[in-house]
């Protein structure tokens, strides 16, 4: 039974590493077969259609993605919080998942149940996040001008825009500078505390 698991677990892995490179246009039951070193029959025996296996590489996708944001803010405190989210976008960029991603939200809009497994876990994140928010501004000596919810999707429209930028081979060191600018903004625009 544990061999199945590690089996059927490498195909996912596999799915999830092959949108990230070849993109959704590109994936193939035997792109991932030939991945994974595995007839496209294991394939197709464990998951009866492409679709489905497209719908548990996204929930995979997500729930990691949904992980590293919320584990990023949440370990460590004021600044380090903010490189260690930074730290995980450029190592998501890198390693393909962020492109595979931002594949699937693209497909979700014609597809529901892409849709429905990347909603979850993307909810999840962004509830962790909105929880996050205000201590780690008290940490850095702000105050947010606007709502925790507000916040939290200016964040995630600005890492997807990072994402972007960073896929599209603009240098690390100027996406980052659009990062800290960020952050900087939003400090700046703190109410000024009065003693």
């Amino acid at each position: 039974m544990k061999a199945k698991a590690n089996a059927l677990d490498r195909l996912i892995d596999e799915a999830c590493l092959a949108i990230g490179e070849v993109g959704l246009a590109g994936l193939t039951v035997g792109v991932i077969a030939e991945r994974a070193q595995v007839s496209t029959a294991l394939i197709h025996y464990h998951f009866d259609t492409k679709a489905r296996l497209l719908v548990v590489a996204a929930e995979r996708i997500a729930a990691r993605r949904a992980g590293r944001r919320s584990d990023a803010l949440s370990v460590r405190a004021g600044l380090d919080s903010l490189d260690e989210l930074w730290s995980q976008l450029l190592a998501a960029v890198t390693q393909g998942s962020e492109r595979a991603w931002l594949e699937l939200v693209l497909y979700a809009r014609h597809d529901g149940d892409v849709a429905a497994a990347l909603a979850a876990p993307q909810a999840g994140a962004r509830e962790a996040i909105i929880r996050r928010l205000p201590s780690l501004l008290r940490e850095l000596g702000a105050t947010s001008p606007v709502s925790s919810e507000e916040l939290a999707a200016a964040l995630d429209a600005q890492l997807d825009g990072l994402t972007v930028a960073l896929l599209e081979g603009q240098e690390p060191a100027l996406v980052r500078t659009a990062y800290d600018a960020f952050w900087l903004t939003l400090i700046a625009a703190a109410p000024i505390r009065r003693s």
